[in-house]
């Protein structure tokens, strides 16, 4: 099997245009002080996290900077709602009780056993 070298392939190569996006650095823009702009730079932070994607980072980044000069958290919110994960409902974690007679019972049985295994 014979390979040639043929002109078309390096055409080919110089008409394509390879788009790369550098990956973005995440925006330290946070204010602590002002308690509305760092909950909604957690939630950006925490979208940044879930989303190695370079051109969501990038979306991100504009959506903090427009939030930054502009201050309209609705918008704000409304447009990284589609960055985050849903957050998972809070479970309420159910115990069994006992009577206090019953649970007396089993201490003094969990004691008296343990007393005769030595």
């Amino acid at each position: 099997m014979h390979v040639t070298e043929d002109s078309s392939s390096t055409d080919l190569e110089s008409t394509a245009e390879v788009i790369t996006i550098e990956a973005p650095e995440m925006l330290l823009l946070d204010n602590p002080s002002d308690f509305q702009f760092h909950a909604a730079y957690l939630a950006y932070s925490e979208a940044w996290t879930n989303n190695a994607e370079p051109r969501v980072r990038h979306k991100l980044n504009e959506l903090l900077q427009a939030l930054h000069t502009e201050n309209n958290f609705p918008e704000f919110y409304q447009a990284i709602s589609h960055y985050r994960t849903p957050a998972e409902p809070p479970s309420h974690t159910r115990f069994k009780a006992k009577k206090k007679r019953a649970w007396r019972r089993s201490e003094a049985k969990k004691s008296r056993l343990s007393r005769h295994k030595q």
